[in-house]
């Protein structure tokens, strides 16, 4: 397979030396070379808004960029633990809004289209997703036209619907207290099911395996109807690949249908 070039721990808020608040590249081979730049895909990890980490998204990001030839963006954002308990929503999004400004603005200095981006999330990095195209003033905040830039959204066993979360599994009210807070009114309004817009809704491919243990599936039904009742066109719904919540992660039939999907929108543009 071609080499990779990969830059690790790009602080995206110069402000911060916080490492929650970094990003890798990873970029195909033939940087610099005489050839058109490729788009970008960003990669935002899950984790429970507590957890996580963007490194583990490192296999599947190389292989997705060896695959498709494309710019490969890893995320990381502010977790919210009993360490920092300051750190509550918006804080999640407002970091990850902040990368995609980020990412736009130096793709001609990493020799990749900064105009041309994927959005792809896994857990509460598809809530994530979900929250930047359904409440559009966070990406707003950097740059009005960036929204113009996002192609596609890709969300992978994801969580959007935080009242109905806790109505399948009251359990997690633990860790939702911990990134939003106790006034269930902030669930409602923060999840990605409970907006509208009005401006055009980018394609979303939206992925759920029937074996996720942590997440029902409910949660990507619903939120695939909301994107149509919104006026989404060019949707995919995709429940038929294998793997529990994390385990579908390490598996190649994921690579190849993100890849596929992505290729054939290129396609069409």
């Amino acid at each position: 397979m071609s080499s990779l070039t990969i830059y690790n721990d790009i602080h995206y808020d110069p402000n911060s030396t916080n490492l929650q608040q970094t990003l890798d590249l990873i970029l195909p081979s033939g940087k610099g070379e005489s050839k058109p730049h490729p788009p970008v895909i960003i990669i935002i990890h899950g984790g429970a808004w507590i957890s996580g980490d963007k490194k583990e998204f490192a296999k599947l990001g190389s292989t997705i960029c060896k695959l498709s030839n494309f710019a490969v963006a890893l995320v990381n954002y502010r977790l919210s633990t009993k360490d920092a308990p300051e750190i509550k929503h918006p804080a999640h999004v407002e970091d990850v809004a902040a990368s995609i400004a980020w990412i736009s603005k130096h793709g001609e200095q990493y020799g990749y289209l900064g105009d041309r981006i994927y959005l792809m999330g896994h857990s509460v990095g598809a809530f994530i997703c979900g929250q930047l195209i359904f409440m559009p003033e966070f990406i707003g905040r950097h740059d009005r036209k960036l929204f113009q830039s996002i192609r596609s959204v890709i969300g992978i066993q994801g969580i959007y619907d935080i009242p109905l979360l806790l109505e399948v599994w009251p359990k997690y009210i633990d860790f939702v207290e911990l990134a939003f807070g106790k006034d269930e009114s902030v669930y409602k309004n923060s999840s990605p099911t409970n907006n509208s817009v009005a401006v055009s809704v980018p394609s979303h491919l939206i992925i759920h395996s029937m074996e996720d243990e942590l997440v029902d599936v409910d949660q990507s039904y619903n939120y695939f109807e909301h994107v149509k009742k919104c006026g989404g066109i060019d949707l995919e719904m995709n429940n038929s690949l294998k793997g529990n919540h994390e385990g579908i992660l390490q598996t190649d039939e994921l690579a190849n249908v993100v890849v596929k999907f992505i290729l054939i929108k290129e396609s069409k543009e």
